[in-house]
């Protein structure tokens, strides 16, 4: 069977457990990355597959652009940048806050949306970083937002997959197969991944994480030792996951 793809439109959009708008949402795609079309539903919306993350579930057409097969090679082939910043905003034939991780696919000193218009960016697109930590920073006070992986909105293991996504790390999206997927250590070092029941926290160092979480409702940052949410965080942890070097 020939395989169909669209790419992402909106500045943000939810992948859904059904294919109607009340339901759950259980991913996001931002700006520019790329779905398989599995099947058409009779509504507006679509099962598709994440191809960065081979992550499933139902999307609204109308935040979709259908590639043709040219579309497609072409739009592979072209130089892409990484949004590294909170938001960009845009002008042009868009006029958007694109958010981290937004894929833009360069044509000289424009940029390309899908059936050729261009656009150009107000704001600078990345920043200087040393690491996974200092990039997290950006983002204290963003919503948490369950099924969330933008700088709209992070749930916790949203938040980690997509600091790590735009570094060039895959990692995968949700926390229990985050938890699966990292080599076990036993002292945590900064950028390493803690994990308790269904929370996962990036570990800064000095005994402190950044986590997108329900208990502050945003990406906040928690002192292990000094706060009893910290300590209660640690007393739960029942994994150290380490990210292999970058």
């Amino acid at each position: 069977m020939k395989k169909s793809y669209a790419a992402v439109i909106n500045p943000v959009t939810d992948l859904r457990a059904e294919p109607k708008f009340r339901s759950e949402r259980v991913h996001q795609l931002v700006f520019g990355e790329v779905v398989e079309v599995l099947t058409q539903e009779e509504n507006d919306y679509l099962y598709v597959r994440d191809i960065r993350l081979d992550y499933k579930g139902f999307i609204n057409r109308n935040t979709l652009y259908f590639l043709t097969d040219y579309e497609y090679e072409e739009l592979s082939k072209c130089e892409q940048t990484k949004i590294l910043v909170p938001f960009c905003r845009t002008s042009g034939a868009i006029s958007y806050m694109l958010p981290l991780g937004s894929r833009l696919y360069r044509d000289g000193d424009t940029f390309l949306l899908p059936g050729g218009k261009s656009y150009s960016l107000l704001d600078a697109p990345t920043v200087k970083a040393k690491d996974v930590v200092e990039l997290s920073l950006q983002f204290l006070g963003i919503p948490y937002l369950w099924g969330g992986t933008s700088s709209y909105g992070f749930d916790c293991s949203g938040f980690v997959n997509r600091l790590y996504d735009v570094l060039g790390v895959n990692i995968p999206r949700d926390a229990n197969q985050q938890e699966e997927f990292l080599d076990r250590v036993e002292q945590p070092k900064s950028g390493d991944l803690l994990f308790m029941k269904g929370h996962v926290m990036l570990y800064m160092g000095d005994n402190k994480i950044i986590h997108a979480n329900g208990h502050y409702m945003c990406v906040s940052i928690t002192d292990l030792e000094k706060e009893e949410y910290g300590r209660y965080l640690k007393s739960q942890v029942r994994k150290i996951g380490t990210i292999k070097s970058m």
